[in-house]
């Protein structure tokens, strides 16, 4: 499902460079590189920022966007910021999503979990309730009218990765055509999936 995330998401991005905050394993970047892009990336600790930099033997991933603040980037430095599975960890989501559009020039590309059951567990470390996975935010269809800026606009919500589309991933055989395979069952199931794919642009 990883790979079918990613070429959803890069799918939707325009010319020019990119910028995945919260690069994880850098695989995203990686569709990028092979392309030729100029890319960056982020990371929210020294031991990701260095991991995310040996996969792609390239200095690109720098130790930003703690608590959905992008301090090394100028205002409208990159041509599309991706952040997948990201903004839902960050406590004032609001904040996060004006910073990755504030650095964008062109195009903000944004998934999150779609219509989740927010829960909470007892930490055995500090005794306190904490959100389960670190979520601290659920969304629906247009939960991000009322989070991106005024300058912004949404261009596609689509919910993805629907639960029959998730069961084929784990019987179809990893192949070139697995990929294709999904987008066309996501398209054609009815129902909604666990993700939702935003993607924001400049208004005219």
């Amino acid at each position: 499902m990883d790979a079918y995330r990613f070429n959803l998401c890069y799918h939707q991005v325009g010319e020019g460079s990119i910028l995945d905050v919260g690069a994880y394993l850098g695989d995203f970047l990686k569709l990028a590189q092979n392309d030729k892009r100029e890319i960056f990336g982020t990371e929210i600790n020294e031991k990701r920022v260095n991991l995310v930099n040996s996969v792609l033997e390239a200095d690109v991933v720098k130790l930003d966007f703690r608590n959905g603040n992008l301090c090394q980037f100028e205002d409208s430095s990159v041509d599309n910021v991706v952040c997948m599975e990201t903004v839902e960890h960050v406590i004032d989501d609001r904040h996060a999503i004006s910073e990755l559009c504030r650095v964008a020039r062109k195009r903000v590309i944004i998934t999150v979990p779609f219509r989740e059951n927010l829960q909470q567990v007892l930490c055995m470390h500090c005794d306190q309730y904490t959100p389960h996975f670190g979520h601290q935010h659920s969304y629906d269809r247009g939960s991000f009218l009322n989070l991106i800026p005024s300058t912004w606009k949404v261009n596609l919500e689509k919910s993805f990765a629907k639960r029959l589309t998730r069961i084929a991933a784990q019987l179809i055989p990893e192949s070139r055509m697995m990929v294709p395979v999904l987008r066309v069952l996501d398209n054609i199931i009815p129902g909604d999936g666990k993700w939702v794919l935003i993607v924001l642009e400049k208004k005219d």
